[in-house]
This record gives C-alpha cells, sequence and structure tokens, in this order.
C-alpha cells in the first residue's frame, strides 16, 4: 500500500516541480472551477470517512476492554489459585522459594461469591458478588504503584461487620457508606454496615461487583460440616489466590506474563490443585481479538459503501475527461505527448485524492464517534461481557493506515482512469465523437486475455473445490463467465454473450452456498462482500446491456409533450453505458446491502417464540442462581405453589480445544439428567446418523459419558458460525483445578443455544469430572393456568438470598435477539453512509452533466423546447437510474437473503422461516428515491434555467 502511494506520489512531485507544462495543466482547472473542484472532493472523501470510522470502532472496542486491565486488575497480572481456605500461605511460601524474576510484588487474597441485597421492605439485590479478604495495607504496597491499586484511599482492612464496596456494586444496590446490607452466600446471610465506597479501579476492581469484608467472614460462612460438601449441592466453594505483579506499568508489564507464568508453574508442582491464570495478558489478548474481529465486521459492511465511493470516482473522473475530450485531443494534436496527457490527469486526480483523504480522516473521526455513540447502549448493561463502558479512542496508526488506505484507493482509480484516458483518439477526441471499435490487434488481445480470465477462474473453481477455500469457490466461476463474454460475442453478439455470462455469474453468485456447503463453511466475513460485488456486477451488467429496450417502450407511445422528456432523459443514460453502469453499481450494491441486513434483523427478531419452544423442552422458565449459594428444588416450590416440575443442570467453567481451536479456551459447560428429556426435548440438528432423532441423542449422551452435545456457536465470538465441527467429531475437556482431561465425541448439535447452557453432558459425568461442578440453573413448568411471566418475578423477589435471575424462555431469548436487531440496525445506519454517497454521487453527477451539455442544452432550447420539459428530462434521467438500482438492489438481496436461509448451512442449519419485512424497506428505498430527486432537482433546475443565447457562445 505504501510504497504505491510513493510511487504515484513522486511522479506528480516530480512533475509538479519539473514540468511545468505538465503542473499548468494540471492546475488550471483547479483553479479555475473551485466549486466543481469542491464537489469532485466531497464525493472523494466519503469512502474514507468510512474506512477511518471502521478502524475508530475497533480501536474503541479494544481500548474499552483493554481498560479492564487498569479498572478490574490493575497491577494483577497473574493469579495463583487453589480451591478452598487457608491456602494461600502455603502457595506464597512456594512462590518465595527463590526471587520470582521480573516481578515486583505478591499479594495473598481469599475470595468467594455470594448476594447481596439492602434491607427494607423494596430490596434491591445483586444476584453476583465476589466476597474477598486481603489486608488492605499489603494492598496498597503491592506492584510499584499505589496509584493503580486502587485502595489508595481505603483506610484500613475492615473488622467485624464492616463492608467496603465498590463503585459497581454500591451503584446497583443503591447504597451509600452507613447504609446496611445482607450478605447471602453458602447457605448463611449476614448483616453488614457500609463502610466506604472504593473507586472501580485496580484491586477493587477485582472481579464484576466487589465486596470486600473482614478477614475470617468467609470461613464463618463456609463451616467445616459445608466446606466438605461445597463441590456439592452446597454450592461453588471459595478460593485461596496469591496475585502477582510484573514490573512495569498496568499494560506493558504483562509482556511478562509467557516468563512469569513457566516459573510460577514449575514453583506450585508439588501443590494439588493450584493453577496459574494469566488474567492479565488473556483479557489484553481478548481485547486486541475483539478489536480486529470489530474492524472485520465494520470494514466489512464498510467496504460496500467503500467501493459505491470508488464507483463514484471513477464515474466523476471519466465525466471529467468526455468533458476535456475535445480540448485534450487538441492538445494532443498540437504535441502533448500521451504519458504527459495521463501524468497531468494523474496530477490533478492526486491533488484530490490527497485532499479529499485528508478531510475524510476528519469527517471519518466524527463519522465514528456518532457509531461509538449509538453502540454504547448495546454494550452497556447485561448484554456483553456482563456490561461494557465504551470509551472513544483514537488510534494515531489507525488514523495514518486510514488515509492510506484512502489514498491509494483514490490515487489508483484516478490513475487508471488516466491510462484510459490517455488512449483516446487524437481525431475523435476533436470532434468529439464516439471512439472507434476495437481493431483487429486489439481484438486478438481482448480474447488472449479473455482465455486467461477463463483458465484463472477454473483455476480457482479447483481451487475452491479440493482446498475448501471461500474465494476460489465463490469467485471462480464468475471470473471465467464475465472473462467468456468476449468470447461468446462473435458468435451470438453482443446483447446475448453478456446476458449469457453475467447470468451464469448471476446464478452462481445466488447458488453457491447451496452447491458447495463444504468450501463455504468457513467464511470469512468478506465473503459476503465478495458475493455482492458478484450479484450486483452481474445484474448490472445485464440490465446496462437491454436498457435501450425502454427507448423502445418509449417509442412505442409515439410523440408527444408526455413522451418527450423522457425520451431526452434516456437518450443521456444509454449514450453512456459506462458511466451509466457506474451509477446503478454504486447504488445497487448499497441498497443490496442495506435490505440484506433488514430481512436478517427482522428475520431473527421474529423467531423468538419459535426459539424459545425449541430451547425449553416444555418448560417455560430459566431460573440461574448464585454459584456459591445455589436454590434447591424445594426452595422453588416454596415460592411458587404453581410449580409443578423442575430440571436441575449443573454447570461449570473448565477450557476445551477442538480440531479448530488448539489453544485451551474457556467455556461454560451444563450437565442433564433424565428430568430435562421429561416434558420433551431440545431441538438438534447435524445428528449422528446412528441416532435416529433428537430424543434418541439426547439419550444416548445421557447414559454416555463419553458424549456431548455441541452449541452452534461453540467457541465463537460472533459473526455467522466459523467451526467445521460435526456430528463425530472430537473436543477435549481440561479441568484446571484437577488437571484431568477428557475427549468427548460429539453426538449432534444444538440449533439455538441462546440461554447459554454450552456443551451438554450427562449430569453424572459433569458431577464426577469438573471440580466446580454446581447445580446453578433449573429449568421450571407450571400448573396450567399459571403465570410464568409473574412466576419468575416471584421467584427473584422472594429468593433473593440465593441470587436468583428468573425469565421466561421467551423473554430470555427475546433478550438476546433484541441485542442482535440492535447491532444490525447499527449496522445499517452505518451502511447508510454509502447511500448518502449514492444519493450525493447522483447529484455530483447530474452538476457535472448540466455543464457538460450546457451547449446542447443551449441548442435543445434555441429550437424551442420548454425549460420545463428539460427540467423533467433531467429529473426522469435521475430517476431511471434510481430505480434501477433500488431495484436491482432490493430484488437481489431478497433472492440471496432466502437462498442462505433455506438451502445453505450459513446460518448454522437453523430452520428460520423467511418473511420481508415490508414497512421497513418500503420506508428506506422510498426515502432514498425521493433524495435522489431531491439531490438532482437542483441541477435540473439550473438545467432548465440555462440562456440559449449564452450556452452557445461557451467555447470551453
Amino acid at each position: 500500500m505504501l510504497p504505491v502511494i510513493l510511487i504515484l506520489l513522486v511522479v506528480s512531485i516530480y512533475d509538479l516541480i519539473r514540468r511545468p507544462t505538465i503542473r499548468r495543466l494540471a492546475l488550471r482547472n483547479l483553479t479555475r472551477r473551485r466549486g466543481e473542484a469542491a464537489l469532485v472532493i466531497l464525493g472523494s472523501l466519503l469512502g474514507t470517512a468510512i474506512i477511518t470510522a471502521a478502524f475508530i470502532v475497533g480501536d474503541t472496542l479494544g481500548a474499552s476492554v483493554r481498560d479492564h486491565a487498569r479498572t478490574n486488575l490493575g497491577p494483577t497480572d497473574e493469579v495463583v489459585r487453589a480451591i478452598g481456605l487457608g491456602k494461600s500461605g502455603e502457595i506464597e511460601a512456594a512462590l518465595k522459594s527463590a526471587p520470582l524474576p521480573n516481578t515486583d510484588g505478591l499479594l495473598a487474597m481469599a475470595a468467594g461469591g455470594g448476594s447481596v441485597a439492602t434491607l427494607g421492605a423494596d430490596p434491591r439485590a445483586e444476584p453476583f458478588v465476589q466476597i474477598n479478604e486481603v489486608d488492605f495495607g499489603a494492598a496498597r504496597a503491592f506492584g510499584d504503584d499505589e496509584g493503580i491499586t486502587g485502595m489508595a484511599k481505603a483506610g484500613q482492612t475492615p473488622s467485624g461487620n464492616e463492608a467496603v464496596l465498590d463503585q459497581n456494586l454500591a451503584d446497583e444496590v443503591e447504597v451509600k457508606a452507613g447504609d446496611r446490607i445482607k450478605l447471602f452466600a453458602y447457605g448463611q446471610e449476614r448483616e453488614l454496615t457500609v463502610r466506604q465506597v472504593l473507586e472501580t479501579k485496580g484491586l477493587a476492581g477485582y472481579g464484576s461487583s466487589n465486596l470486600f469484608v473482614a478477614p475470617g467472614t468467609i470461613a464463618s460462612f463456609v463451616s467445616a460440616a459445608t466446606l466438605g460438601d461445597a463441590l456439592g449441592a452446597a454450592g461453588n466453594p471459595p478460593s485461596s489466590l496469591v496475585l502477582v505483579s510484573n514490573k512495569g506499568g498496568v499494560f506493558d508489564a504483562a509482556d511478562f506474563s509467557d516468563s512469569v507464568t513457566k516459573e510460577l508453574n514449575k514453583r506450585i508442582t508439588d501443590l494439588p490443585g493450584a493453577e496459574v491464570v494469566e488474567a492479565k495478558r488473556e483479557l489484553l489478548d481478548d481485547a486486541d481479538a475483539n478489536a480486529d474481529q470489530f474492524k472485520q465486521i465494520f470494514g466489512g459492511v464498510g467496504a460496500f459503501s467503500v467501493i459505491a465511493g470508488v464507483l463514484l470516482l471513477v464515474n466523476i473522473f471519466v465525466m471529467l475527461a468526455d468533458e476535456r475530450k475535445s480540448e485534450l485531443g487538441m492538445l494532443r494534436a498540437i504535441g502533448l505527448k500521451r504519458n504527459q496527457l495521463v501524468r497531468a490527469f494523474g496530477m490533478e486526480g492526486a491533488i484530490y485524492a490527497l485532499v479529499s483523504s485528508v478531510f475524510g480522516v476528519l469527517a471519518g473521526i466524527g463519522v465514528g464517534r456518532v457509531v461509538v455513540i449509538f453502540a454504547a447502549g448495546l454494550f452497556r448493561g447485561d448484554g456483553f461481557r456482563g456490561g461494557l463502558d465504551l470509551i472513544f479512542s483514537l488510534n494515531s496508526s489507525s488514523l495514518i493506515t486510514s488515509f492510506m488506505l484512502g489514498a491509494t484507493i483514490s490515487l489508483v482509480t484516478v490513475w487508471g482512469t488516466s491510462i484510459r484516458l490517455g488512449r483516446l483518439n487524437v481525431i475523435r477526441a476533436i470532434r468529439d465523437i464516439a471512439e472507434a471499435p476495437p481493431s483487429g490487434r486489439s481484438r486478438i488481445r481482448a480474447v488472449v486475455f479473455a482465455v486467461i480470465g477463463v483458465f484463472i477462474g477454473l483455476l480457482l473453481l479447483q481451487s475452491g473445490i479440493n482446498q475448501d477455500n471461500w474465494f476460489g469457490a465463490l469467485a471462480g466461476v464468475p471470473i471465467a463467465a464475465f472473462s467468456s463474454v468476449t468470447l461468446l460475442r462473435p458468435l451470438v453478439g453482443r446483447r446475448f454473450a453478456v446476458i449469457l455470462g453475467a447470468g451464469a455469474a448471476l446464478v452462481w453468485g445466488i447458488a453457491v452456498f447451496t452447491i458447495l456447503p463444504s468450501a463455504l463453511e468457513k467464511t470469512e466475513f468478506n465473503a459476503f462482500v465478495v458475493q455482492g460485488v458478484i450479484l450486483v456486477g452481474a445484474a448490472v451488467a445485464i440490465v446496462a446491456t437491454n436498457d435501450d429496450l425502454a427507448i423502445k417502450v418509449v417509442n412505442s407511445l409515439g410523440v408527444s409533450r408526455r413522451t418527450l422528456a423522457a425520451r431526452l432523459g434516456f437518450a443521456y443514460p444509454l449514450a453512456r453505458v459506462f458511466r451509466t453502469s457506474m451509477l446503478l453499481g454504486m447504488y445497487s450494491i448499497v441498497v443490496f446491502t442495506l435490505t440484506f441486513l433488514s430481512v436478517f434483523s427482522n428475520l431473527f427478531g421474529a423467531q423468538a417464540p419459535r426459539f424459545a419452544r425449541e430451547t425449553a423442552a416444555g418448560y417455560q422458565v430459566l431460573v440461574d442462581s448464585n454459584y456459591s449459594n445455589p436454590v434447591p428444588s424445594n426452595a422453588l416450590k416454596e415460592a411458587d405453589p404453581n410449580v409443578e416440575a423442575d430440571a436441575v443442570l449443573f454447570q461449570a467453567y473448565p477450557k476445551w480445544t477442538t480440531q479448530d481451536e488448539h489453544e485451551p479456551t474457556s467455556w461454560q459447560v451444563s450437565g442433564f439428567d433424565e428430568a430435562l428429556l421429561a416434558r420433551g426435548t431440545p431441538v438438534l440438528q447435524d445428528i449422528d446418523p446412528k441416532y435416529a432423532s433428537s430424543r434418541a441423542a439426547w439419550e444416548a449422551v445421557l447414559h454416555d459419558p463419553s458424549l456431548v452435545i455441541l452449541p452452534d456457536f461453540f467457541l465463537q465470538g460472533g459473526g455467522p458460525p466459523s467451526t467445521t465441527i460435526h456430528a463425530g467429531d472430537t473436543i477435549r475437556a481440561y479441568d484446571t483445578v484437577s488437571g484431568k482431561t477428557a475427549d468427548l465425541k460429539v453426538a449432534a448439535k444444538v440449533e439455538s443455544d441462546f440461554v447459554f447452557n454450552g456443551p451438554m453432558v450427562s449430569q453424572a459425568f459433569h458431577r464426577s469430572f469438573f471440580s466446580t461442578s454446581t447445580p446453578s440453573r433449573h429449568y421450571v413448568s407450571f400448573k396450567p393456568g399459571a403465570d410464568a411471566r409473574l412466576a419468575a418475578a416471584r421467584f427473584e423477589g422472594k429468593l433473593v438470598n440465593y441470587g436468583v435471575q428468573a425469565d421466561t424462555f421467551e423473554d430470555k431469548i427475546s433478550e438476546a435477539l433484541e441485542q442482535q436487531e440492535g447491532f444490525l440496525g447499527l449496522m445499517r445506519g452505518y451502511l447508510a453512509l454509502g447511500l448518502i454517497i449514492g444519493i450525493a454521487g447522483l447529484g455530483v453527477v447530474m452538476v457535472r452533466a448540466v455543464r457538460e451539455r450546457r451547449r446542447q442544452i443551449g441548442m435543445l432550447r434555441a429550437m424551442g423546447f420548454p425549460s420545463r420539459v428539460v427540467r423533467q428530462a433531467f429529473l426522469i434521467e435521475a430517476a431511471f437510474i434510481a430505480i434501477q438500482g433500488i431495484v436491482l438492489g432490493t430484488v437481489l438481496a431478497l433472492v440471496t437473503s432466502y437462498n442462505l436461509l433455506t438451502h445453505s448451512s450459513t446460518f448454522g442449519g437453523q430452520s428460520i422461516n423467511f418473511e420481508i419485512p415490508w414497512v421497513p424497506i418500503i420506508v428506506v428505498l422510498a426515502v432514498a428515491l425521493v433524495a435522489s430527486l431531491a439531490a438532482s432537482a437542483f441541477p435540473a433546475g439550473q438545467a432548465s434555467r440555462i440562456k440559449p443565447a449564452v450556452a452557445l457562445r461557451i467555447a470551453d
């Protein structure tokens, strides 16, 4: 990218300094027509703005997640953890057996889980709280900077019934210093007095909601009698921790994590049950992965708008060239060399490109800021990683990269157009007539390139089939089909050659996910960009080739005042097929993506009731409770006498590897028993052929500890399924506490795991293998006539001591789908910038068209054409292009979305009912059409006011 910019800029800078003739040719139009130059820059900067916004969104998300290293960890880089109390001293002694290289502190700590509620008739509660015991003096001395510990103003260690809360917890339950709260943990409760509220930072943020208590408090909750049962029904036991601080600051200290972790593992070899967690390294890696993912998503969606911007840029420069055709032909006639003409035009374009890239970056900062503001609501709260506050971030390297990308796209486009311009025929240019048909040599060259194109397309297809290469599978046939147009033209004529070639590409683009599902199983987001370009390109080629049929329809209506404006409106687009195609493509590709996103936003939002039925297995309410104090079944029945049955799921959070993911990754796992299957079964897909039905697969897993049922999005962060795990494959589970591993065979996959059960194994295996197996989830059903939503609210009100969160399955799934809808809505808003490009581009093109055709308009006016007819002709021309683009984009999006839903595994094979969201689609398209006509109204008015005498005297 950088070499391209440098080469093209060096040429232009050299000409600017050393070639006065080229310099004057390039600068004269800029200085003489500043308004038009501003229009060109405006049309060119939007693509760079969209690229910049994509980078800013990714940087913001990455910086926001990375900020958790400051707010949740502070000086903590690694954590050595063991289940049970009283083990911190033993761990600390082992770690201090010799100086730990690259570290500057250790801190012993005890941690457990619980729930907190306020006192009074209408208590506020926080169901999941981390209870911490730590010496505040030692905490302030932890690491080399007291300021990042968050404990600088914490005072003395709590004593008695004192409690110190972090700000997050205090805000959630709405308490302040001096208030009293009730703590529930391990089947017991105690009233505490809030002594102080600390800023959520460093050690005071070491958990989602932190409660610091006096030493010995957790032990008093977990008596000797219950501690032995803590791994079972009594809940997830407390842990002994030793926090490790590496040398350096909050972020750069993580650079030592690899070496420090290796040394820590060596020193705890003789301590059974102890494990090392690279807390900060994992968090920062997660932040970078999320940032990259969102850059790809926003960059992919923004690519459609960028493509629209490139098409607009090509159109603008082709118009500039056509407008100056006679002038440039004259210059060539008096001795200007072809390369001088190309370089002069390239220099002018380079100035446009650089200026528009600078302003595009500035505009992109504003666009990115707006996107972040709207995205903040989606990430805040319980929907994303327990809540994430977005921190707007500008990264200088991203801004520079955005500038270079925008400048490269513009420069390559400008120079490509300039080279095309340099090939003009001097005589034809002076007379301003169309270029001659290709000569014999040109035709031979075209045939050679066409044969090469067909060969390359077939090679790509072979690569796609044999190597599961998504690009080859998707683009191979279209490349060969487009290349074959040149070969077919002498045989069947231009029209049918284009219809056959582009038609083949169009059909392949729609059906490829059905024809080659395995090759496209692990597609990147960019695959949908390529698919959109293929579909739109093929459709535009077919439509543009057959647009002349429109004038035949008008001719059949006879000659009248009503048809005169239409004849004029159609004449110019049909005479300039290339430019019309660019405008059509610009419109179609943006409308295609907007409609596509609208369809899927509506489809997922409407599926909540069906997904709930398929997930609930005949139950109605999902109940989650605190890991340290899980709610027993009898408590549910006491809270609501209408409870008819419940199924208990044991849960844990181990690590996993698959054939695709070789790095152990944490993911929740659930263990079920026969109660889950008593009222029905969750719907499965991709079932091992040895099982005749979903029930057979569930019962096989229930009785065979070596089997597992996987969720479709297992180990994924977002986007379409990218894993290739199928029934019959093997995954590996790691219990990080005991160090045990187990290989599990996939019996089937869950179609919709919106409640995040994770992999499903038998309860017997779950309790025997996973050290932290806890009965913290219940599926609950009620007697006929009972109100499930009311029952869920009753559970939360009466079972505060268990940290219960209860929702109906439909409400739970609707909430998850609303977040998806919100994200798709954000995508649509971001992509609407591409529509602005299309509308603004049409306006820019129409303004330039008025200038280019002012002499022809003057001639028409002198012949007696009314100004009204001229104005109507320009509006019909704009509508002709806009309507075609809107119809093409909409139809292609509907056909493609239907095909992806019904005939492919792109969305995990989910049987989603196809519905068209007519209202939002019609609103968007109507706004686009009205805005397009409004953008064309001004140049149309200008054209109608041109005075014949003035226009006919214009010399340049």
